[in-house]
């Protein structure tokens, strides 16, 4: 006779009872857009019942929210992972670069995102919550900058500010990626920044450990 699993703890009921609204909610975000995402359909989605998506999270804003927060830190942890795996260092951002692309931006999970971000112009709480979040998000991806790449020899691009022209680049062609519907641009487009980012950038040497974290990433959004 097999022995019993040992029984969850409220704690960890809670948390699992958590994630299924977080994952719903960005599932209906993706498929239904914001104005579709209501309450009702994301605790069908999930299966839960009101009382229990009404004790996580009392208002649909503090939901959409805390699905915003977890949805940037699991970004975090899949662009960290990469960046690890990779041995060769000459290819670190090459590897980067299309991982960005194929496990972030054209995923539905980013469509979730930019439905928070186009409902967040009528909606100064959002925004504010939103803004908020991209700063704390900032703290711990600019010092990744640096743990991993340096500047070239000779030059003095501030490389943040590259990396922000990344994101930049690569949102825009996440945004209209249904109406393109074309690979071969999408890939032209990534290998053009990726030249141009090697004039000014290399990856460090030797790096096999993640970057320290501030505090702040550690506290959850909905505390």
């Amino acid at each position: 006779m097999s022995a019993a699993l040992p029984r969850r703890t409220q704690a960890e009921r809670s948390d699992a009872m958590r994630q299924r609204l977080l994952a719903a909610t960005l599932e209906s975000l993706a498929e239904d857009g914001y104005a579709g995402s209501t309450l009702s359909s994301i605790v069908r989605r999930a299966g839960v019942s009101r009382g229990a998506q009404v004790h996580h999270y009392p208002n649909k804003q503090a939901l959409m929210l805390d699905a915003a927060d977890d949805l940037l830190r699991s970004s975090y942890r899949t662009l960290g992972a990469v960046l690890l795996s990779v041995a060769d260092e000459d290819n670190r951002l090459e590897m980067l670069v299309q991982a960005t692309w194929e496990q972030l931006f054209a995923t539905p999970l980013y469509r979730a995102y930019t439905e928070l971000l186009v409902a967040s112009q009528r909606d100064a709480v959002l925004a504010e919550a939103l803004r908020g979040m991209l700063l704390r998000v900032s703290k711990v991806f600019e010092p990744a900058v640096e743990h991993y790449f340096m500047p070239a020899p000779g030059t003095r691009e501030n490389l943040k500010a590259v990396f922000l022209q990344f994101a930049c680049l690569l949102g825009g062609l996440a945004s209209q990626a249904h109406l393109l519907n074309d690979t071969a641009h999408v890939a032209a487009q990534l290998k053009l920044w990726t030249r141009q980012a090697k004039l000014v950038m290399h990856a460090r040497k030797g790096v096999r450990l993640p970057p320290p974290r501030p505090v702040e990433w550690d506290r959850p959004v909905h505390s």
